[in-house]
């Protein structure tokens, strides 16, 4: 009779064990993966850092993350985001026609031309919001994958809505900097990357997870 009590005492501790095991990966899925997306995508914007970090780093995460939830091999095509993430987004200098200045991505030039025929200034606002929500939309038509396997469409539409507003409005927006150390180096990590990426990881995660 004690050997038993012991048993189902000792099964106790076991599934308590593996119920705070569950909960602190839940728990990291949540907050930490985005926070680590976050500081990838800024870590991959300073200066001497590989942009292979938010280029082949980031969409690998989400593909780990969504074969562990799926179990598909199909999950695969999220790397599509990779190409997504390497579109340039450079908008021309204003008048760059006549002063020679930079002439930005062809993307930013395309937008740069639309809304600025009267070569105002100011319409560069609206080139920069559609030419940041382009690759937004790129990168949301990556994870379309997910939705397909896992049918929630609704879930989908939510986060993909989070993706393309962050990076049309706050992408290339510029709010200051903060500086890690690592190996005797210093970085300066744009925050508005940081908070970019870190939303890109929280609404991709939410795609993945839920439904």
């Amino acid at each position: 009779m004690l050997y038993k009590v012991g048993v189902l005492e000792g099964g106790c501790e076991v599934e308590k064990l593996k119920k705070w095991i569950s909960n602190f990966f839940n728990a990291f899925k949540v907050s930490g993966i985005p926070f680590l997306i976050g500081l990838l995508g800024a870590f991959a914007g300073s200066e001497g850092t590989s942009k292979n970090w938010r280029r082949i780093i980031i969409p690998l995460i989400f593909t780990f993350c969504a074969f562990l939830e799926l179990k598909s091999f199909w999950v695969v095509l999220l790397m599509i985001q990779s190409a997504c993430l390497s579109m340039g987004y450079g908008i021309p200098d204003y008048k760059w026609y006549y002063t020679g200045g930079d002439e930005g991505s062809t993307l930013g030039k395309f937008w740069y031309n639309i809304f600025n025929k009267n070569e105002n200034e100011h319409k560069t606002f609206w080139a920069n919001v559609f030419t940041r929500g382009t690759i937004g939309l790129g990168i949301v038509s990556s994870f379309l994958v997910i939705p397909i396997l896992k049918n929630n469409w609704l879930f989908y539409f939510l986060g993909s809505l989070g993706i393309v507003l962050v990076y049309a409005f706050n992408s290339w927006g510029g709010y200051g900097q903060f500086i890690i150390k690592w190996k005797n180096k210093t970085y300066y990590l744009l925050k508005v990357d940081f908070i970019t990426y870190s939303v890109l990881g929280i609404c991709g995660l939410f795609i993945i997870m839920k439904g």
